[in-house]
């Protein structure tokens, strides 16, 4: 097996008044992403909700400044990095500065010439007539180029997102989310997203704001290629910028999308799709030969222009990908002839190396190995070398640097990924140095790739439900991970390698009586024969829903597996099943057409079906029949259908559905004594009311007196609340439930204050002593209150010595438990051996037995 480690993100116990998914919620607690406020703006959240971008530091500097350029016609320059984030934010300010007026050109050094401001490059723009400068993606560092600018007579705005080592250039502006002296605390934008927030600031003055969200779909994919968080506002620019990419107003791009993607008008683009399709084409002109024919094909308005562009970038990154595979090939095969892998660090340096690419081999091979590791390319005319470093966790490779740089001509970097240029010479002396000082701060335990897994879900979740739920967490990157996933005690069949080389694995998933297809394991052949003697494997995944044949499908996309050791814990399934929250959303799939949209479930020969009157029109998926069938057997659940929406394909009709839990209550009771038989069996079956709960009904019912009830939650409040609410609701008239809390019921309206015209009120947990003019209210509270004008009853239990209460995890290895969340005979059971059993362990809900 592979020298992993998995570890578990999950949260539990979370408390959320939303009506949400348990597992989403814990990925978004994972996330940070907690409170309701959080989680609205997170899911639903779009360019309005953006910073203001007059927040950041020297931005109404900026935009005067331009807008002076503007009304003296003077030449301004975009200076960007030739990099993807460097290009579109070059791409960005030009376009947008030319739209209003503003006479721009760009300039884009050589990766030859180095990264960042040269003063080659600013004596050339100034011979050139220019006035003012912008840097785009750097800058920051750039102190003696900013002041032989300033020399020049030219002004120079720097936006810049980098790291701020030595402090505030002496530039005209300075723009940097990572400044201490912003008026807001966002330091992730990308270069592309800090050159926005002055756009937008521009455009905001020029009150032409909407038009500024055009140019969103060119900061989405600068933001995705430079790896930034996708979290606060890049999550927003991203997220709107992709729903732009189908209909791109920028015709190189839009021409370029046409050609790698197939129906790019109906495709709904992913950050997968801009960070390994899309940006490695601009990225490959910036790699091998002039990053200025990627701006050319965003700012280009010729379509025959752009298509020989077009060609020209998907030639070079052809080349890209095979020069890439090279070197990586050549790396793979020093490290094995030289053992390098048994080092704390791998270090492999070549003259055949091509500087462009050194940085994606050296991720390859931390992916492979899970060591640190630096790749240096050798330039013997120069007598130096240079190096892109990659790094695990736990080793920051700027402080390993950091800790030797009189080895260097110059570095870089921060704590996962860094480059260099060092001279020849000292090459092996680096390469000692550097497993030197990881020996002091490695252990063996370090190089153990942690696999970390947001939760364990049943094999049932994996539906469209779940799949519809997480695309609402998109765009995933760094910072918002797609979640990972695991399933334990699977089986599996049809193993077998794929792909040209036989480098991939692919399987069947079975568990449950449901089977998942086609699950794929990317570059792992070398795992093929320790997983062909297992029975039963633990996955660790992640999921994406496809179409095929007009039909969805949930693939699994395989991160790593172990042989399974676990008991098949059935009771967390069941717990999980109790946990479902309604509605479900699925998808069934059938010929006919549906004149009649009143839809039912039908249950029969062990399957599910969908009905319309009496006719059988479709079937659910497997995954959704074993979840519906299970809530029936064991919590005696019913089920509602409502039709969302009907689209035609060639090969179908898809019917989108909500499955809603039917929680209607029917009684034809005629005399109160029967009503109350019926609401008792509809919210707790065959269990009784408890002493608290009879007492308090009584109260309300028989002696109709004003009631405060001391009680514990866990003592049954919502089922003491639920007979009240049904009661009245069957009887037509209306009950009020006023808590400071968020609560949710669905028989009786809720408030957070006192309403006047309700025939009877329930405070939980809050009283000021309004004015009733009625005998027809409840007060439930923790502690003691004094109330006048109302009869007080205080709960009395005790809890047998034979019972054990414990936390809901600690249930899942004993013999004789209680919980809420079990099926209805086996809490029933549990009551009845309630004084014979030695020991019973329960979560607080055994309580309301008492």
């Amino acid at each position: 097996m592979r020298n992993t480690k998995w570890t578990y993100k999950f949260q539990e116990n979370i408390q959320s008044e939303l009506n949400f998914d348990k597992n989403i919620l814990s990925i978004l607690a994972n996330r940070g992403i907690t409170t309701s406020e959080e989680i609205e703006i997170f899911l639903n959240g779009d360019e309005t909700n953006l910073l203001n971008p007059n927040s950041f530091k020297d931005v109404d500097k900026t935009v005067d400044r331009l807008l002076y350029a503007k009304e003296t016609n003077q030449s301004v320059w975009i200076y960007g990095d030739y990099d993807v984030d460097g290009i579109t934010s070059v791409s960005l300010c030009y376009l947008a500065l030319k739209e209003i007026g503003i006479n721009v050109n760009y300039y884009i050094p050589l990766r030859d010439e180095g990264y960042g401001l040269n003063v080659d490059a600013i004596t050339h723009i100034k011979e050139q007539g220019g006035n003012l400068i912008i840097s785009v993606d750097c800058g920051i560092s750039s102190h003696k180029e900013i002041e032989h600018c300033n020399n020049l007579g030219m002004d120079i705005i720097v936006t810049d997102h980098h790291e701020i080592n030595h402090g505030i250039p002496n530039a005209f502006a300075v723009i940097n989310p990572k400044r201490e002296d912003n008026d807001n605390d966002f330091k992730y934008l990308a270069g592309v997203g800090t050159a926005f927030m002055a756009i937008l600031a521009l455009y905001k003055k020029l009150n032409i704001t909407e038009q500024a969200y055009k140019y969103l779909d060119i900061v989405a994919i600068g933001t995705v290629a430079d790896i930034v968080p996708l979290v606060g506002d890049n999550r927003t620019l991203v997220k709107k910028g992709l729903q732009l990419l189908k209909s791109s107003k920028w015709i190189g791009l839009n021409m370029l999308l046409k050609r790698i993607f197939e129906e790019p008008l109906s495709k709904k683009f992913d950050t997968y799709d801009i960070g390994f399709i899309i940006a490695p084409i601009f990225n490959a002109a910036g790699r091998l030969e002039d990053a200025k024919m990627a701006v050319e094909l965003f700012v280009n308005d010729s379509h025959v222009v752009c298509d020989n562009l077009i060609y020209d970038l998907i030639n070079k990154n052809s080349e890209r990908k095979e020069i890439q595979e090279s070197i990586l090939n050549s790396a793979l095969e020093t490290i094995e002839s030289k053992r390098l892998d048994s080092k704390n660090v791998i270090t492999v340096a070549d003259k055949n190396f091509h500087h462009g690419v050194i940085g994606i081999v050296a991720s390859k091979i931390v992916d492979k190995f899970y060591k640190p590791t630096i790749i240096m390319e050798i330039k013997p005319s120069e007598g130096i070398a240079t190096a892109s470093c990659r790094s695990i966790e736990g080793f920051n490779i700027i402080e390993a640097l950091n800790s030797m740089s009189e080895l260097f001509i110059k570095y870089g970097g921060h704590a996962g990924a860094a480059g260099f240029s060092i001279p020849i010479d000292n090459i092996e002396k680096f390469d000692i140095a550097i497993n030197e000082y990881a020996e002091t701060v490695l252990e063996s335990s370090d190089f153990i790739k942690p696999i970390k897994i947001d939760c364990e879900i049943p094999f049932y979740k994996i539906s469209y439900d779940l799949l519809d739920k997480i695309s609402t967490l998109e765009p995933f990157g760094f910072g918002n991970p797609s979640p990972l996933f695991s399933i334990t005690n699977c089986n599996f069949s049809n193993f077998r390698a794929i792909g040209k080389d036989k480098n991939h694995l692919m399987m069947n998933l079975e568990k449950d009586g449901i089977e998942i297809k086609n699950c794929v394991w990317f570059n792992s052949q070398d795992m093929f024969e320790d997983i062909a003697t297992l029975k039963e494997i633990d996955v660790a995944f992640k999921l994406k829903m496809e179409i095929y044949k007009d039909r969805y499908q949930y693939k699994i996309f395989i991160d790593d597996i172990k042989p399974s050791n676990h008991i098949n814990n059935k009771l967390k399934n069941t717990f999980c099943l109790y946990e479902t929250v309604f509605p479900l959303e699925t998808i069934f799939y059938t010929r006919k057409v549906l004149n009649d949209k009143k839809l039912s479930i039908n249950f029969t020969n062990n399957e599910v079906t969908i009905v319309s009157g009496r006719e059988n029109v479709g079937y659910l998926d497997s995954q959704t029949q074993f979840l519906l069938k299970n809530l029936k057997e064991n919590f005696n659940t019913n089920f509602s259908v409502e039709v969302i929406k009907i689209i035609q394909k060639e090969e179908n009709f898809n019917i989108h559905i909500k499955i809603h839990k039917d929680i209607n209550f029917v009684s034809y009771a005629i005399k109160e004594g029967d009503l109350f038989k019926d609401i008792k069996n509809f919210l707790i079956g065959d269990f009784n009311y408890n002493y608290i709960q009879k007492n308090v009904l009584a109260n309300i019912f028989r002696k109709k007196v004003n009631t405060l009830a001391i009680m514990e939650k866990s003592r049954g409040t919502r089922t003491l609340i639920e007979t009240i609410a049904l009661y009245y609701q069957s009887i037509g008239k209306k009950a009020l439930l006023i808590s400071q809390k968020d609560y949710f019921c669905n028989y009786i309206k809720i408030s957070k204050t006192f309403i006047k015209g309700y025939d009877f009120y329930i405070f939980l947990d809050c009283y000021e002593n309004e004015e009733l003019g009625t005998n027809s209210a409840l007060i439930i509270s923790k502690s003691i209150l004094k109330v006048k004008g109302f009869e007080t009853i205080v709960d009395s239990y005790s809890i047998p010595q034979n019972i054990n209460i414990v936390s809901e995890s600690e249930l899942f290895n004993k013999q004789h438990i209680y919980s809420k969340k079990l099926p209805f005979n086996d809490r029933f059971e549990i009551l009845k051996n309630l004084n014979t059993l030695s020991e019973i362990y329960g979560t607080e809900d055994i309580k309301v037995i008492l």
